[in-house]
């Protein structure tokens, strides 16, 4: 079993204090050197536009300054990994508001995919095409709903609106079969939430998480090479669901992530935009962003599941 040490991660740390941008700075130091929240939340309003959404490349692969909702899904992402969940905060009050107004939505869920993204730098993923949105809109939607129903208020006319996505999503879970990039991952977590808010009773559906857990498993077993899932992106900890069944996969993927990090530096991303036909100087900022948020990504997973040296004390 690989350990990450004590040099590797003041390596780590050396090339974040270098390179990263201020929010992931603040999150570096909430997750590994007892930083505070409100240094977190005093960066995210720089992102926050007047609608109440997230836009200006806060998902690095998007510099589009509008707000998108995969955008609102990215920031409950990080209050969730700081453990921020006051939803009176201006910032949950914001991204409600435009969860619930946003023209980004349709009768099967909030947009992967806004129109405007053509008009700014990105990556090929974010090209407008309103026929992707069907199906890439199940994994936002999922932990979009989710998070509404366990945490919203139940009177709100948008809990009343993730009610509705999250039946759906329900009902048709059997009958799917494109789930996009995110879909099944959103399924495990609006299956979290659902039962988190004692919700299970009211959104029951024969077989559901048995469902679940066969997508999961079938997904880690059966994809290979450049299209191989992660464990790690449905396996949260030793505590989930997921890990028994899938716990030798998931230990050799954090082997993998210790034994592949270059030397003295951050690991790669794996991907790039247009295979660098396309905003080849947008791209090389964003990288630097991208490897940043992914240390941290990466560090808290071998932190969750004891694979820090234990000379290392955050």
């Amino acid at each position: 079993m690989q350990i990450l040490s004590k040099q590797t991660l003041e390596e780590i740390r050396r090339w974040i204090y270098k390179n990263a941008r201020p929010l992931d700075l603040a999150l570096w130091q909430y997750h590994f050197e007892n930083g505070s929240k409100e240094a977190v939340l005093a960066i995210l309003p720089c992102y926050q536009n007047s609608d109440g959404g997230f836009g200006g490349a806060i998902e690095p692969d998007n510099w589009n300054p509008a707000s998108t909702p995969y955008n609102a899904q990215f920031v409950i992402r990080i209050l969730r990994q700081i453990d921020f969940y006051d939803t009176a905060h201006p910032v949950y009050q914001g991204l409600f508001r435009y969860l619930e107004n946003t023209e980004y939505k349709a009768d099967y869920g909030w947009f992967f995919i806004i129109p405007s993204n053509d008009n700014y730098p990105h990556a090929r993923w974010w090209d407008y095409n309103p026929q992707d949105n069907v199906f890439q809109s199940i994994g936002i939607t999922a932990i979009l709903s989710g998070f509404i129903l366990r945490y919203g208020e139940k009177q709100s006319n948008l809990y009343q609106m993730a009610k509705e996505y999250a039946k759906l999503l329900v009902c048709k879970l059997p009958t799917t079969k494109n789930f996009g990039d995110m879909g099944i991952g959103g399924y495990c977590r609006l299956l979290d939430d659902l039962e988190s808010a004692g919700l299970t009773k009211e959104f029951d559906h024969p077989d559901f998480s048995e469902q679940i857990f066969s997508l999961v498993r079938n997904k880690i077993q059966n994809e290979t090479g450049n299209f191989m899932a992660n464990p790690l992106e449905f396996v949260l900890s030793p505590n989930s669901r997921f890990y028994d069944e899938n716990k030798p996969e998931v230990e050799n993927a954090l082997d993998q992530i210790i034994l592949n990090r270059p030397a003295s530096g951050v690991w790669d991303i794996p991907w790039e935009w247009y295979n660098g036909n396309e905003y080849p100087k947008a791209f090389a900022i964003s990288e630097n962003w991208w490897k940043s948020f992914e240390a941290i990504e990466k560090l808290l997973q071998l932190k969750r599941f004891g694979r820090l040296a234990k000379d290392i004390i955050l």
